[in-house]
């Protein structure tokens, strides 16, 4: 049964507290001392659209994500923090929205949706706090445009996918490959189940006009240099994990505290019980891109895991939905550590060392392998209690 409508007024006004309230805890990030966050980049784009810069100084791959800023520059209050703010409010509360939607769409029980917006309103990397701790940033609207994206092709809406494609698009080019992923498995479920469950015609023009939309964004706001390309970069950083194998214990440490061990339940449990299941295959498949986002796409593999939100805890609850509230409840126990709920984000411009140790990817040898050692216990333990609860 889907919880009732009201539930949503009350995470809304749980998500606007906590939105709020972290402005006043969250120090943020002291751009003038930090060239190295791409805020400063974005900072570029903003005063271009308001006038303060005369010419487009924005490096690649930064200079095509211009909704955003552009947003911001409407605003344009004299204050660059509160203009990004005021936009990362709005993103926020839809995101909240569209996520409650999508989740009362596919059934999940009400212990699941205070489980999961527990986790991204309050997890020190989510959806609230890392965006007070680092304004200046594009990524708010990920969570709103993935889980409107991913709620559009269950109903099959697909007609609205041709105005998404290209505004997520210019949002962040890492959408065309969702749209590429969503093709490519759309023809082959078709194909498999003779169902037409997919408009293939509307897929792909909306494909086309998300690229059609990167171009025109290109042609028109180029960068300082030439990049390299996003296959060119998924293929350096392919290379350095290669190199360095330790880089692939740092992004499963990355998974773990962006998702705890609910993230590595679920893998067990999809491991174990495979079958063919549209909704399953379409979380599967979307995870696994932003989890490859993870150690290919950049070095902040926590942060670029957990934008993932809307398709890897979507999955986890869809796999874990059978599981008891007394096996739920000691997965949020265990788990409550990874969310470093004492503590406020440590300023990086000031406090380097200290900032890193938050990270797997930038943090100690040690530290990584204290992190990913306690989660996998966990996991351990938990798994070990569903089966206790099964053979009872």
């Amino acid at each position: 049964m889907r919880i009732r409508l009201y539930w949503l007024y009350i995470f809304l006004a749980i998500t606007a507290a906590c939105f709020f309230g972290y402005q006043h805890l969250q120090e943020p990030i002291s751009y003038d001392f930090a060239s190295e966050f791409d805020g400063n980049d974005y900072r570029n784009i903003y005063e271009f659209f308001t006038g303060v810069q005369t010419n487009y100084q924005v490096a690649f791959p930064f200079h095509q994500r211009i909704l955003v800023p552009a947003l911001a520059s409407f605003v344009n209050s004299g204050d660059i923090l509160y203009d990004f703010q005021l936009v990362n409010l709005i993103f926020t509360l839809l995101s909240v929205s569209i996520t409650f939607l999508l989740w009362r769409q596919l059934g999940f029980d009400l212990k699941w949706f205070i489980a999961g917006f527990a986790w991204l309103l309050f997890h020190w990397t989510g959806l609230i706090r890392l965006n007070a701790f680092d304004p200046i940033t594009v990524d708010v609207p990920l969570y709103f445009f993935q889980a409107l994206f991913l709620w559009l092709i269950i109903k099959r809406k697909f007609i609205h996918l041709l105005w998404l494609a290209p505004l997520a698009t210019i949002q962040k080019e890492s959408f065309i490959a969702l749209m590429i992923v969503l093709l490519i498995y759309a023809w082959w479920h078709n194909r498999k189940t003779e169902e037409g469950f997919y408009d293939l015609p509307l897929i792909a023009a909306s494909l086309v006009l998300g690229v059609v939309a990167k171009s025109l964004v290109n042609g028109n706001f180029l960068p300082i240099e030439e990049g390299k390309g996003a296959l060119i970069t998924l293929g350096y950083h392919a290379k350095e994990a290669l190199l360095n194998p330790f880089e692939i214990v740092r992004w499963l440490a990355a998974m773990a505290v962006a998702f705890g061990p609910a993230l590595f339940l679920t893998f067990g449990r999809y491991a174990r019980s495979f079958r063919y299941d549209n909704t399953r295959n379409l979380l599967v498949l979307f995870s696994a891109v932003y989890l490859g986002f993870g150690i290919l796409a950049g070095g902040d593999m926590t942060r670029i895991i957990f934008l993932g939100f809307p398709f890897i805890a979507t999955w986890i609850v869809y796999e874990l939905k059978e599981v008891s509230t007394k096996q739920l409840l000691a997965l949020g126990l265990l788990s409550l550590p990874l969310m470093m709920l004492y503590g406020s984000i440590p300023n990086p411009a000031f406090e380097w060392d200290a900032w890193q140790s938050w990270y797997p990817e930038f943090a100690s040898t040690g530290f990584v392998l204290i992190v990913l050692g306690y989660v996998l216990i966990a996991w351990l333990i938990i798994d070990r209690l569903g089966r206790l609860s099964v053979t009872k």
